[in-house]
């Protein structure tokens, strides 16, 4: 049967951790198609993902070598062409450190399918992290499930107008990861890699804006279509000098070309630069003064003073989680999820941690060991 959905995901390094979402989306059939924009070959792994029908028999994968990702100019086009490659009507990204909720994506294809108003819909993204013993460190590829978080996300971008829907909206970057109408995303990617940012925050906030403008966009309460581990995220950078990185880079013309742009889509409404600038330079502060201010600085002198405390802090075992993951499906139940969806849920929960499972995962992950270790100058992890 056709596939409905193309599942956009980057490549740079982390093999393991691509093998990983491979494994689990190929352990539960997923009926999608893959897209694989590798910005960082290997050759032992790309004969592996080009001939992927052997480790991977339930899959319908397409691997796509992109020279390296050097800079953020290179990814944009990366991402850029690997949009126009989609033929399916519905588009999906992916992070390979992540999961895919299958019940909760399902909903959204069928919601697209009745309402061509909207033009992307999604579940909740429930994040996690996950333990995988005493020292080791944040973000591990596998070990039990550690804490539960599920977005606190419940607006329905329904208003009539895009400027109306911005304002609305303002910054939903998990829209990121929505189902998408194929040439939404398309569209938003290729303006990226027009104004070419110098920023990946920038990045994520202009399509969180731009994505606002196309169309409607719908949330299922009661269903989960991502799931996210955390810790394991590339473009997070804490503890970067943004004063020597504003002095040196392009960011403060990439908000202008962004507003500029955001601007031209909403040619009917005079206000909405201003705006949108009201609605980065929110963000912008939040960014700083969570990351720069006075709290930030003792956490961060108290990490560098004692590195192990912080590690231990970071990395401990939480008991928690099991009442953080009772809390997360009557949230659900409370939204309108019913039995058989919080089943499925479960259902999937379980998927994930058999992946997850220390000695399932070094079962499944032993015989790549070797081709990390003849190319140890690479990024396995």
């Amino acid at each position: 049967m056709t596939p409905r959905l193309t599942i956009v995901m980057p490549m740079k390094g982390r093999h393991l951790f691509t093998f990983r979402f491979l494994w689990h989306a190929n352990k539960a059939r997923l009926p999608y198609r893959f897209l694989l924009a590798d910005g960082l070959v290997n050759e032992a792994v790309a004969r592996r993902l080009e001939d992927s029908r052997k480790g991977f028999p339930e899959l319908d994968i397409e691997y796509v070598r992109y020279p390296d990702d050097t800079d953020y100019s290179r990814y944009f086009v990366k991402m850029s062409d690997a949009m126009q490659r989609v033929r399916t009507p519905y588009v999906m990204l992916a992070d390979n450190d992540d999961f895919l909720g299958f019940n909760g994506i399902e909903w959204a294809l069928d919601f697209l399918d009745t309402h061509e108003d909207y033009v992307c819909s999604r579940g909740h993204q429930l994040g996690f992290s996950v333990y995988s013993g005493i020292g080791e460190k944040a973000g591990s590829i596998y070990g039990k499930f550690n804490r539960f978080l599920l977005d606190g996300d419940y607006k329905e971008f329904d208003a009539p107008t895009a400027a109306e829907r911005l304002r609305q909206g303002g910054l939903c970057h998990r829209l990121h990861y929505a189902i998408w109408r194929t040439a939404g995303p398309a569209r938003i990617m290729q303006e990226i890699a027009e104004i070419n940012f110098s920023d990946l925050m920038l990045y994520e906030d202009f399509f969180a804006l731009r994505a606002l403008t196309l169309g409607k966009a719908h949330l299922d309460n009661e269903t989960i279509s991502y799931y996210s581990q955390s810790g394991t995220g590339v473009s997070y950078q804490p503890l970067r000098d943004w004063a020597r990185h504003l002095l040196r880079s392009r960011f403060t013309s990439d908000v202008h070309a962004a507003v500029e742009r955001i601007s031209l889509a909403v040619a009917d409404d005079t206000t909405i630069a201003e705006d949108v600038r009201g609605i980065l330079e929110r963000r912008y502060r939040a960014f700083l003064s969570n990351n720069y201010g006075t709290l930030a600085q003792i956490k961060r002198t108290l990490r560098n003073k004692w590195p192990r405390v912080a590690q231990h802090v970071q990395t401990r075992p939480r008991f928690s989680v099991r009442r953080e993951r009772a809390a997360m499906l009557s949230q659900l139940h409370g939204a309108g999820a019913s039995e058989q969806d919080l089943k499925r849920i479960c259902g999937e929960l379980a998927e994930i941690a058999c992946v997850l499972s220390p000695a399932v995962f070094a079962d499944y992950a032993g015989p790549l060991l070797p081709i990390a270790r003849a190319d140890a100058g690479r990024e396995w992890l």
